[in-house]
């Protein structure tokens, strides 16, 4: 029965992993803006600084899983020599639909820090070299940038992210562990419902 109390205890720990992310979230959507120039002690408020963009970038990375290819009808041989044919460019759409594009800026912040950023797309597309916008500080660390109307929330994934694996690993271990319970009352039975059988109806000697 101690296996059985391993899956709520992942799930339970997770809750309460997840929960101080969650709530340091909310606090920051809930507090004021700091006065200007924040007093020392700003970790009640959000310092809101300007800030430059200083160079964009990009980079590339394989899915590890690729999608399967396209299933063509078959097609008529090539009519010359200068022709692809078809299979081949179902395989280049794969081979360009397994990458994926990663966008990343650099600021420069009004305290004279540098901050590089991995941003979304639509983001990184008014983000150019020399635009200005702000950057809001919680805590010590950037956590939201702005330019216009253009928002890109800088909150680290892996702290929202691992609470949900572990509660899906919880789930998991739950129902595993639940399964082969039930397998184990079903084998004791059928073993009690022989041995009841043999003792009723013994065999003749």
């Amino acid at each position: 029965m101690a296996a059985l109390a391993v899956g709520p205890a992942l799930i339970a720990g997770a809750v309460a992993l997840g929960a101080r992310p969650f709530a340091d979230f909310e606090a920051f959507e809930r507090a004021p803006l700091c006065a200007a120039p924040p007093s020392a002690d700003a970790g009640h408020c959000v310092t809101r600084l300007s800030m430059t963009v200083i160079k964009q970038s990009t980079y590339t990375t394989e899915d590890p899983d690729p999608p399967d290819p396209p299933q063509l009808p078959p097609q008529p041989p090539p009519m010359g020599p200068f022709r692809m044919v078809p299979p081949t460019v179902a395989k280049l759409r794969v081979v360009a639909a397994s990458r994926t594009t990663h966008y990343k800026i650099t600021v420069r912040t009004a305290d004279g820090r540098y901050h590089e950023f991995e941003v979304e797309h639509d983001f990184y597309k008014v983000a150019k070299a020399g635009t200005t916008g702000t950057a809001d500080i919680w805590h010590g660390r950037v956590v939201r940038l702005r330019i216009g109307t253009h928002i890109d929330d800088e909150w680290p994934d892996w702290k929202l992210g691992i609470p949900v694996f572990i509660v899906l690993a919880g789930i998991v271990v739950f129902v595993v562990v639940v399964i082969r319970l039930i397998k184990r009352r079903v084998r004791e039975r059928r073993r009690k419902r022989r041995l009841s059988g043999i003792q009723r109806y013994p065999w003749p000697s």
